[in-house]
């Protein structure tokens, strides 16, 4: 059975404004019951303590923003300790540039593209053709190109929208340069950040929940965790085939139901 969770947020928690009510009403139960979670997420737009603050109000609980792990805090700290605290040029929303100042580097506006060491490139619904440019003439200057994630849609009420690997295309395509670091599942990087979170319960106890085959589930095949595919996001239908390790069900609920987690 397992007593610790690494949960997906888009596709599981809500799919754009509307709540999964079996998932989210599983995942009281869960912690209710005392199960460990970490919440993971490849969108980068809200920082930690915003997702925290809306899954406090989501779950009737206390969320700290310590069980909070997403691309854009993955991005801004393999960036801080790999390369020290630098000048950062941001192509994303709020949350990337929030995570970006707790790491202690400097976020530079779009006009001073020159001075930059780094961009980062994460969701961002408010994107241009200017922040493009400085962008591209940032990365092509020699500027580090990381990614927050490379997934090209996410999923929404009636369908899907594009993600940050949409955005993170069109600077490939652009400069000619890939990302030197792919911040976000199924990279390895991001999965051993939300383990630190847990602690150390034993891998065989915890289990990490998602809705796509190519993320979630991938990122748990390589590091040899067990995994649930939700039907409930990105994957509407069970796969004929899957890694060793991985169940699946039409929502958290069915999981819980089926007495998998230690309660």
């Amino acid at each position: 059975m397992y007593s610790a969770a690494i949960v997906d947020l888009d596709g599981v928690v809500w799919r754009g404004r509307r709540l999964i009510s079996e998932n989210v009403e599983a995942l009281r139960t869960l912690l209710k019951k005392g199960v460990k979670i970490v919440f993971l997420t490849n969108n980068s737009t809200r920082s930690r303590l915003q997702y925290a603050e809306l899954l406090s109000h989501i779950l009737d609980t206390s969320v700290s923003d310590e069980s909070v792990v997403n691309s854009g805090y993955s991005a801004s700290v393999w960036l801080r300790r790999k390369h020290g605290e630098r000048r950062v040029l941001v192509v994303g929303m709020e949350g990337l540039t929030v995570e970006a100042h707790l790491q202690g580097h400097r976020v530079l506006d779009y006009e001073s593209w020159e001075k930059a060491e780094a961009v980062l490139v994460g969701l961002d619904r408010g994107v241009t053709y200017y922040k493009f440019a400085a962008a591209h003439k940032a990365i092509v200057r020699g500027a580090l190109f990381i990614a927050t994630n490379t997934d090209r849609s996410f999923p929404v009420e009636n369908g899907t929208e594009p993600g940050a690997g949409a955005l993170v295309d069109l600077l490939v395509s652009s400069t000619g340069r890939t990302p030197v670091f792919d911040a976000g599942k199924p990279n390895r990087w991001i999965l051993d950040l939300a383990l630190e979170k847990i602690g150390g319960i034993p891998t065989d106890r915890i289990v990490v929940i998602g809705d796509r085959l190519d993320t979630d589930i991938e990122m748990a095949s390589r590091a040899g965790l067990d995994s649930i595919l939700v039907l409930t996001g990105i994957t509407r239908e069970a796969p004929s085939v899957g890694p060793r390790g991985m169940r699946v069900y039409r929502n958290l609920m069915d999981a819980v139901r089926e007495g998998i987690f230690d309660l």
